[in-house]
């Protein structure tokens, strides 16, 4: 299938130092990037992609099979990869939890905001959202240092914490 890489509707490409092409293309709701390792050809032409057969084929091949049904004309579909609503929440609570301490929250204020806690100091002492809300700062962190990139590959695991 002939494509015409550099006439793309708002793509966003660029030449780096060493005179990879890459460009930055979002034809609906999401994003997608290709590598090149050298400008395109002018008009159309048949491209490749090559996938490494290591642990992350398949989400490569999904992105893959994406990129080209948007190529194409048809619906994306739903990715399969994505976060349970569940996940979803609780990635979202930790970067609250993150953002609150670093703004000088206290725990049970953070406790008090996010978890619904409302009670005494005796209260507190012995109430579990105290360990839950320390968690999600402690998971947060981890996240806003750097483990952001775990989600990039989910639900494979490539190390742990």
């Amino acid at each position: 299938m002939p494509i015409n890489l550099a006439e793309l509707p708002d793509l966003v490409a660029r030449l780096d130092d060493g005179g990879a092409w890459h460009g930055f293309w979002q034809p609906g709701a999401s994003a997608h990037q290709v590598w090149l390792p050298t400008r395109p050809v002018g008009g159309a032409a048949t491209y490749v992609a090559i996938l490494p057969l290591d642990k992350l084929l398949e989400l490569r091949a999904e992105a893959v099979l994406r990129l080209w049904r948007a190529l194409v004309g048809r619906s994306e579909g739903k990715r399969t990869h994505d976060f349970p609503k569940q996940t979803r929440d609780r990635h979202i609570m930790m970067l609250r939890a993150f953002d609150g301490r670093a703004a000088g929250a206290s725990y049970r204020k953070l406790a008090e905001a996010l978890l619904g806690f409302c009670g005494r100091k005796v209260d507190w002492d012995n109430d579990p959202r105290k360990n839950q809300v320390r968690r999600l700062v402690a998971d947060g962190r981890y996240y806003v240092r750097g483990g952001y990139r775990d989600l990039l590959r989910y639900p494979i695991r490539l190390s742990d914490r």
